[in-house]
């Protein structure tokens, strides 16, 4: 099994239950009725023969038992293991679909990017995983401007329609600024790890079956919210939550005809697909969605894609994020070009 360090934490390559993460052992299957294993049936609470699951977090190695029929629902599940062994997982929180969870915080030597590769599919996966990175308000000492002391307004004109070489997305005005935004610098800044300027943890986000069988994850208004980064990093800062933070995800997927991707949060909503930009929702608002119908991208059907997911939030009172999805993803998620 292939490790990386996250800060002083050894992290499994795999957070999933499948052959390819760690040796062949027996893996709760679906019964007759449901259960709760590496595939879930179609509802009820019989079915799903037992069986390890292992994981290595923290250096040290953790074997559960699945029991079945505790994850009923329609189509695969996402569920293996949830949540997190605990150490390093934190702040694990249940939201309106789904689950969050803050990992220990990542050494600013490296950060997410592109990475190439896949690993077992990710309908075995426990989590999707990615960076959130904790900044202090522009109304603090040494505070980042964008954050906080911003404009409020709709800001279309951040991003440049196409990823970077590395992975990130491009300011679109290199020599200036946007109405909600200080300038490239600032920006470059938000997903980055810049010493002194923000720390980078790593986040899972457990994806479940909705109500129609759609893999979600909804931390979203009316009913919940998404602080994941509650009591860390810089802390709350006067605030009864902390508000100012960024969220990088990459993955990818096959494209078999007919997905569709939906995101939805506050402030701003920026996703690529094949390194071309699909939503953009720049600016300090309120909660926005929008949805991606896949077939209309020109791919080409049976070929794999990557899909980066970027999101800030820059404002107190609200912060929201949603990502509903029939996309069958490859793996669980790339941190330091390590693949999950």
């Amino acid at each position: 099994m292939k490790i990386t360090t996250v800060g002083n934490t050894l992290v499994a390559a795999c957070l999933f239950v499948g052959v390819d993460c760690g040796p062949e052992l027996p893996v709760g299957q679906a019964g007759g009725a449901g259960g709760n294993g590496a595939v879930a049936g179609n509802g009820g609470n019989g079915g799903g023969r037992t069986g390890p699951i292992i994981s290595n977090l923290g250096g040290s190695t953790v074997i559960a038992t699945d029991t079945g029929g505790d994850d009923a629902g329609t189509g695969t599940s996402l569920a293996a293991v949830w949540p997190p062994p605990s150490p390093p997982f934190v702040n694990v929180t249940n939201v309106t679909t789904g689950a969050y969870a803050l990992g220990q915080e990542i050494d600013s030597s490296g950060d997410a990017g592109v990475a190439v590769g896949t690993s077992t599919p990710a309908t075995q996966c426990a989590a999707l995983l990615g960076v959130v990175r904790d900044f202090k308000m522009g109304n603090q000492t040494g505070g980042h401007p964008d954050f906080e002391t911003a404009a409020v307004a709709d800001d279309p004109g951040i991003v440049a329609s196409t990823l970077g070489p590395d992975g990130k997305p491009v300011y679109a005005n290199p020599t200036g600024t946007t109405p909600s935004t200080h300038g490239k610098s600032y920006f470059d800044q938000w997903y980055n790890d810049v010493p002194d300027v923000n720390k980078s943890y790593l986040l899972a986000l457990h994806l479940v079956n909705d109500a129609k069988g759609t893999p979600t994850f909804a931390a979203i208004l009316p009913n919940s919210a998404f602080f994941p980064l509650d009591n860390q990093g810089f802390g709350n800062q006067g605030q009864n939550h902390n508000f100012s933070f960024t969220t990088e995800i990459h993955t990818a997927f096959t494209y078999k005809g007919g997905e569709q991707f939906t995101f939805s949060g506050d402030d701003d909503l920026f996703v690529f697909i094949n390194n071309q930009r699909v939503i953009n929702k720049g600016g300090r608002h309120a909660q926005e969605s929008q949805t991606v119908t896949i077939d209309s991208l020109g791919l080409t059907l049976g070929n794999v894609y990557d899909i980066a997911v970027f999101s800030a939030e820059r404002h107190t009172t609200q912060s929201n994020f949603e990502i509903q999805t029939t996309l069958s993803f490859v793996n669980c998620g790339k941190v330091n070009n390590i693949i999950y």
